[in-house]
């Protein structure tokens, strides 16, 4: 079976790879021909964990990749995997996957064998069918004989994405008629024979899977706000350590531990994006989703509680020099999107701040945003020394090594700000050096 993937960014090019590697015949289109031109070369556009490897394997052989979408004239099953960014006023852009969707009718105009369109981007409830429409319209085919549509929502952790895709907690289908969830179950029957395991498969109406999606990521930004919001009482409170507290909470069955952790507030391509689409969407049909309404402003406001601790230190930030250790929006990945260090260190530089940056996978992806803004350093050392306050703001394993001496002796003045409680706070303190880590409410002056 031929296989077609249109979109090959994080989602898609993640799944073309391991659908190839699997076996599958995989023909993978992207209109970015810079990209392309990458991913012939057998090298990902984008750091993700095992990806180059195994892309490496299949490149030119299993899967082939290019910007023409002529090559998907034989495929049975396509999916689409483009970006669905967030307009300002926080609608969603559809405009990539309505090109998408029309470049895939033109190839596909007045096949003879039965096609299926899966989309794996998200898009908000009632997208799909659109699409289906367009799609039938465009190429001549006839919805439920000639053609079938579905939606196949992913929930890949950036970092994780061929683990989640090899072992997903579940697989969702959403159709828009028997035919169509017959065979795509079928397809992802015979997948996941092959890897040797048996997830479980729903099948639900497009709106139904459409909503799936949006609801899972707004329940994990609500589980980050909760977190967030509890550590903010913490630190009102004498002897309290959130910590303690969620690590309690989470052994409750009924809530779980994922993603109950204080920080700076969940950021990346999805949570922020997918949260703010819902909402708008919600309003649209005449609901105000006041929960969904609270947890984005507590997580727009949960940033800046980096620079308030310093401003209460100094006062003034004009010519202090901050070192930033963490720029992607999470370990494991150099995504930038939606990232919390950007929005810290815009808000540094219009305090006329000094800012020192450093991350283990995302220099390259920074210098493209912050430009000569700020000064990139090749290690987390290097990056504290001589400054007036440190942030932490990605939780790399590489900055858990940095000891409190480390701290003491590079700092011009050591004043930490653990955004992502990676330290004891009270190593700190008995090394003489003043540490605010989020929800902590014992800290004492040294």
């Amino acid at each position: 079976m031929k296989v077609g993937v249109v979109g090959l960014g994080f989602v898609g090019l993640s799944l073309s790879v391991v659908l190839a590697y699997k076996g599958y015949e995989v023909i993978g289109i992207d209109i970015n021909e810079e990209k392309v031109r990458t991913i012939k070369n057998g090298r990902a556009p984008f750091y993700e964990e095992n990806l180059e490897e195994l892309l490496s394997k299949v490149i030119n052989s299993r899967l082939v990749v290019s910007t023409d979408y002529g090559l998907l004239r034989n495929t049975n099953l396509v999916f689409i995997c483009v970006d669905t960014p967030t307009n300002p006023d926080g609608s969603q852009n559809q405009s990539h996957i309505i090109n998408a969707i029309k470049g895939l009718a033109k190839t596909w105009r007045n096949a003879s064998e039965y096609k299926v369109m899966i989309v794996k981007s998200t898009v908000v409830p009632g997208t799909t069918r659109k699409l289906a429409y367009i799609l039938s319209k465009e190429s001549g085919l006839n919805l439920g004989t000639e053609l079938g549509v579905a939606v196949n929502p992913e929930f890949l952790r950036e970092g994780k994405a061929i683990h989640d895709i090899l072992y997903p907690s579940r697989v969702i289908i959403g159709c828009i008629d028997e035919k169509t969830c017959n065979t795509v179950t079928s397809f992802w029957k015979e997948f996941y024979k092959r890897v040797g395991i048996n997830p479980p498969i729903l099948s639900m109406s497009l709106d139904e899977a459409e909503l799936t999606k949006y609801a899972s990521n707004a329940f994990l930004a609500m589980k980050v706000s909760f977190a967030n919001t509890i550590a903010n009482i913490c630190e009102k409170i004498p002897n309290c350590d959130v910590i303690k507290v969620l690590q309690a909470v989470g052994l409750d069955p009924r809530i779980g531990k994922e993603y109950l952790r204080p920080g700076l507030g969940y950021g990346g391509p999805c949570l922020p994006k997918d949260l703010k689409a819902l909402i708008y969407f919600s309003r649209k049909v005449d609901y105000k989703p006041i929960l969904l309404e609270a947890v984005d402003e507590v997580n727009e406001k949960q940033p800046i509680k980096a620079i308030e601790y310093l401003i209460k230190e100094y006062g003034s930030l004009k010519g202090k020099t901050i070192g930033i250790l963490g720029l992607a929006f999470k370990p494991g990945t150099d995504d930038l999107r939606n990232a919390v260090s950007i929005k810290i260190i815009k808000e540094l530089i219009k305090l006329y701040a000094k800012v020192k940056v450093h991350d283990p996978k995302a220099l390259e992806q920074a210098k493209r945003i912050l430009e000569d803004s700020v000064i990139y350093c090749k290690d987390p050392l290097e990056t504290i020394k001589d400054c007036d306050g440190v942030i932490i703001v990605t939780e790399w394993d590489i900055y858990k090594s940095i000891k409190p001496e480390d701290f003491k002796k590079l700092m011009k003045r050591p004043i930490v700000i653990d955004g992502r409680r990676l330290y004891d706070p009270q190593k700190f303190i008995n090394n003489g050096i003043k540490i605010y880590a989020i929800g902590y409410g014992a800290i004492k002056s040294p």
